[in-house]
């Protein structure tokens, strides 16, 4: 099983650590703008907004690693497998012959890092059936070429 490219954590904590500042400054607007002015007192000025930040913060730094840990790749000549999940765990396993095409992905972010996501549509799903993010833009882009290989298929069936 292969892993995802190292740098996709600081990629994933920059993404919530943006989250999260997002989501303090919201809720310190609500509690200064809402609670505050009707004279709701259940907590002290600021103390939503500095449990809420906290929290935030916290997860955007930390969460990332085990995510990191738990994901799990595999493309062979048969099929894709896909293993993720901290606290839900799935495996999804994609027979190639289902491949409809591949496209990759990348955000700032990950282009900042030089990573890239490969996203592999199938026959009888309406979106994309799978993502493989955190991967390096030449590996992606050498996977999609790889799946993407119809005359490989139409040669093993």
């Amino acid at each position: 099983m292969n892993r995802l490219h190292p740098n996709i954590t600081t990629v994933w904590r920059l993404s919530g650590l943006l989250g999260a500042a997002f989501l303090t400054i919201v809720i310190g607007a609500l509690e200064v703008l809402v609670l505050s002015p009707g004279g709701f007192a259940l907590f002290t000025p600021g103390a939503l907004t500095a449990i809420a930040g906290l929290g935030a913060f916290a997860h955007a730094i930390g969460w990332p690693n085990l995510r990191y840990r738990f994901w799990q790749w595999m493309v062979d000549d048969e099929r894709i497998l896909i293993q993720k999940g901290v606290v839900w765990r799935s495996r999804s396993l994609i027979p190639r012959v289902r491949v409809q095409h591949v496209d990759t992905r990348t955000s700032p972010l990950q282009r900042w890092f030089g990573l890239s996501s490969l996203i592999v549509y199938t026959a009888g799903t309406r979106g994309a059936d799978a993502e493989i993010p955190g991967l390096t833009a030449e590996e992606a882009e050498r996977l999609r070429e790889d799946l993407a290989r119809v005359e490989d298929l139409d040669e093993r069936t």
